[in-house]
């Protein structure tokens, strides 16, 4: 992810980068208090191609634009995906439906651990690399994901997991094996993805898959709203910044 910093704003400097993680950071209070998962990688790179465009730096712009195309393929890929994938699922009838479930379940468990290593090595790693590979940066970024996961992340988990529609065990195990894919694959070439949108066009899927489920599209839409918005707003503020 260091390359890649340096590939989208090829001059870094303290000040500026400071400036990007301290704009990111107010850019999600407002997420929270709107109840939008806000992508960190959208936003960093907005941020970075804004202050890279206003100082006339020659980033690497075929890089860019794979990471923008990134941001529109990647939730329709997650949807279709994970559409496809109960589809099938759905019309197989178990013998032993609770052993079904304790797969599930076991399951889960493994894709939270490999969605959150996927999660350390795209967007978490796109934060230290910005602040520097350092061991004080390390372990002040896992601290902070610590207290914000425990702490201030109870209404994204909700918007995500309860308001779009109500996640079962292989809706939830499905859209979670399939944003892990992405954010890994995305991982190997270096390109910052965001989880939230792959994570939260999967739950979209999940939920399209079902003939009579009810699903509400009202949250959903507020999460694309904030895609759309946010990247541009903070390529405005790192432009005039």
């Amino acid at each position: 992810m260091s390359n890649t910093v340096h590939m989208i704003f090829p001059l870094p400097t303290t000040v500026v980068l400071s400036e990007a993680l301290f704009i990111t950071v107010v850019a999600f209070v407002i997420a929270s208090a709107m109840r939008a998962p806000l992508s960190l990688s959208m936003s960093l790179v907005g941020l970075l191609v804004g202050f890279s465009t206003s100082r006339h730096l020659h980033m690497d712009y075929a890089f860019t634009s794979t990471v923008i195309g990134m941001w529109f393929v990647a939730p329709i890929i997650a949807a279709l995906f994970t559409f496809l994938m109960l589809k099938v699922i759905n019309k197989t009838r178990p013998r032993d439906v609770w052993s079904r479930v304790k797969v599930y379940k076991s399951l889960l468990v493994i894709f939270s651990f490999l969605a959150s290593y996927v999660l350390g090595a795209n967007t978490v790693g796109l934060i230290v690399a910005i602040g520097g590979f350092e061991t004080f940066t390390v372990l002040v970024a896992v601290m902070a994901i610590l207290l914000g996961s425990v702490f201030l992340s109870d209404r994204e988990i909700r918007r995500v997991g309860e308001d779009i529609f109500s996640l079962k065990y292989s809706n939830a195990l499905i859209a979670l094996l399939t944003s892990t894919i992405l954010v890994e694959f995305a991982t190997l070439l270096a390109v910052p993805l965001s989880s939230t949108q792959t994570l939260s066009a999967g739950v979209l899927g999940a939920g399209a898959s079902y003939r009579h489920k009810l699903m509400s599209l009202r949250p959903f839409l507020v999460i694309v709203v904030a895609w759309v918005i946010v990247p541009i707003l903070c390529f405005v503020i790192g432009y005039f910044l």
